[in-house]
């Protein structure tokens, strides 16, 4: 089973974003270490394939969710258009082929003809915002810059986009040729209706800005053929939205969003290798193999593998227990309660990589643990100041006392995942951007002193750090920084900083309400992301993802929000991969320079199994962990168990 979206959405790990075969993926280079390969002859079917994640899921309903634990689940059901293997390259998946039918040189401003006039309005706590119920896809670039409530807004939204296709205004157009004869889950025919009603569900919901940065209108020529209208020239149109989830109509018709959820009395349902079988919450969730799987390798071209091969997961069922504490999650593997874990601390880890009785396999990840800064409140406002902070987080100590080396420090925002498309030398650009987040007390004094200089402060600075609980080596990661920030430097301590733990979907739930930004808190998550170097820059910045994910804190960098569009969108970085690169190199050093984040570490991803599984290896994002080893035909990926 392939990952939603080909690894298309951010979301917190411990957060998601949308990336996503236009850009060609990350790279051919696989990221998993160690790789294990399995001899068709040797497979040994049925079993059922225990494993365990360490939070409960937000929802199953995938729009509303932000959670990449949730995503494991939901990889297990829902299908898109295209996938991926594990090292990026988009392949058609419930879509036997697709193809770039244009490509135009359209901006925001060319749709102002089909745009309608709403008013600004603003909420009790005086944000002020464009007040209307329909998605807005498009606003124009002659909006005020700073509106007040009664001001007007011209905005293109779902219901005028369509007009604007059918007189020939779009950036790029694909078309979708479906597979005929799949089914879903409750035995409805997949055809190009179920999609565009399915795209249709991500409207205002929490991942509509990870969408409709990009996409304008979605149509359905006949049952198997799918038309997908972008707005602008993007480079990574087919990445991010090529492998949205499909459901058959007795969702799309019936069920509210957010209420795909059996917590919400409706099963949900795809086209995917398991259905939900059962589930109990805060438990368990278990899945049954779909017995009338739709795939055979004999219908993909692009399958060289051999005749013997699968065409389907080979375990009968998987078991997902919730059990939020990592210690209890490597006590039940040890006990045989469970056949593979994740999410351990790096002594554990490193105590099962010694063992003969356990297999560790590592894969370089798909993700960061990053700091975000209350930008909008005094005195973090100032980017001197964040970059003082900044100078205090001891990160080559984090890699190696905390994680043993299992993770490596995040000397620049892109993980080496997506470099292939986010730099043009990835190691140079390590080398000339490491000094902005290499540990210097003396500097991060002479930034701090710079700052009292232009604003209004007294040392100590008073702040509270936090983070979720349920991550022991994430929580040692925050104190090691509360630690180093609170230190005395030539006599004068810059901040005092006290940390505070919350359990992982009640600090999420806080992060992602519309208040957090200005209690002048500093918070501490990770990002799970993917190939599309974009999401790594967009999700934690852009004013879209406010209040999603993962844009807490309100950031608003205008000159940040243009070099990332300059990196994504237009004709010259759709066609110039290279200059793309270059592009996404001077976004880098831009956030580096703004400093409204801080990264702590790049992610190892590691699964832990036992030795009666054989041939598992692990996905780039703790997204798609479990669907990814149980079946994936682009790495002729296969995991049975022998006993």
């Amino acid at each position: 089973m392939q990952a939603v979206a080909g690894l298309g959405v951010a979301s917190m790990a411990g957060c998601s974003g949308l990336n996503g075969g236009g850009d060609g993926g990350g790279g051919a280079v696989d990221p998993v270490q160690d790789r294990v390969t399995v001899d068709p002859e040797n497979i040994q079917e049925g079993g059922t394939f225990k494993t365990a994640i360490g939070a409960n899921p937000d929802t199953f309903d995938f729009p509303e969710s932000s959670s990449a634990t949730a995503s494991i689940l939901h990889n297990l059901l829902f299908e898109g258009m295209v996938t991926t293997s594990a090292s990026g390259e988009l392949y058609p998946w419930l879509a036997e082929s697709y193809e770039q039918v244009d490509v135009q040189d359209v901006s925001a401003g060319d749709y102002t003809d089909y745009m309608t006039t709403v008013s600004y309005a603003e909420t009790d706590d005086g944000a002020v915002y464009i007040d209307t119920e329909k998605q807005i896809v498009v606003e124009s670039p002659d909006n005020p810059d700073s509106p007040s409530a009664g001001d007007e807004a011209q905005v293109l939204t779902v219901d005028e986009a369509g007009d604007a296709v059918a007189d020939g205004t779009y950036g790029m157009h694909f078309q979708f040729q479906l597979h005929e004869g799949i089914q879903f889950h409750n035995d409805e025919e997949l055809t190009a209706p179920n999609v565009v009603a399915s795209y249709g569900r991500i409207e205002n919901s929490t991942l509509s800005g990870q969408v409709f940065d990009s996409l304008l209108h979605i149509s359905a020529d006949g049952d198997y053929t799918v038309d997908l209208y972008v707005q602008e020239p993007d480079a990574a149109a087919i990445r991010e939205l090529g492998g949205l989830p499909v459901y058959p109509s007795e969702i799309t018709d019936n069920v509210p969003l957010g209420n795909m959820d059996p917590r919400q009395g409706n099963t949900p349902l795809g086209t995917g290798m398991f259905e939900l079988a059962e589930f109990q919450n805060e438990e368990y969730a278990l899945f049954a193999k779909n017995d009338n799987y739709w795939f055979d390798t004999e219908m993909k071209d692009w399958f060289d593998g051999p005749s013997e091969f699968p065409n389907g997961p080979v375990v009968d069922e998987v078991d997902i227990a919730i059990i939020s504490s990592d210690s209890q999650r490597a006590g039940a593997l040890q006990s045989g309660e469970i056949d593979m874990t994740f999410g351990l601390t790096a002594s554990t880890l490193t105590n099962y990589r010694e063992s003969e009785d356990y297999r560790t396999a590592p894969t370089n990840g798909a993700g960061y643990t990053f700091l975000q800064f209350p930008v909008e409140v005094e005195p973090w406002t100032n980017a001197k100041l964040r970059r003082a902070a900044n100078k205090l987080i001891p990160r080559q100590s984090i890699s190696e006392n905390i994680f043993q080396g299992w993770e490596k420090p995040a000397w620049v925002p892109l993980p080496p995942l997506a470099a292939g498309t986010g730099s043009t030398d990835y190691e140079a650009m390590v080398e000339d951007l490491k000094s902005y987040n290499t540990y210097e007390p003396e500097a991060a004094a002479e930034l701090a002193d710079e700052a009292a200089g232009e604003i209004d402060v007294e040392f100590p600075i008073e702040v509270t750090l936090e983070t979720n609980s349920d991550n022991d080596d994430r929580v040692r990661t925050v104190e090691l920084i509360a630690e180093s920030m609170s230190q005395e430097i030539n006599g004068t301590q810059y901040f005092d900083v006290s940390v505070n733990t919350k359990e992982f979907l009640t600090f999420v739930s806080q992060l992602l309400s519309q208040d957090y930004w200005d209690q002048g808190k500093l918070a501490f998550i990770g990002l799970s992301g993917g190939f599309n170097p974009h999401g790594y820059a967009k999700s934690v910045h852009s004013p879209e993802n406010f209040a999603q994910c993962c844009n807490f804190q309100n950031i608003d960098f205008p000159e940040l929000n243009e070099a990332m569009r300059q990196a994504r969108y237009g004709v010259e970085v759709a066609q110039d991969p290279q200059l793309r690169r270059e592009r996404y190199e001077e976004v880098w050093e831009l956030i580096l320079e703004l400093n409204g984040n801080s990264y702590g570490t790049h992610s190892t991803l590691v699964g832990v199994v036992n030795n009666d599984v054989k041939g598992f290896n692990t996905y780039p994002s703790t997204q798609d962990i479990v669907g990814y080893a149980m079946y994936n035909p682009t790495d002729q990926q296969i995991t049975y168990l022998d006993r």
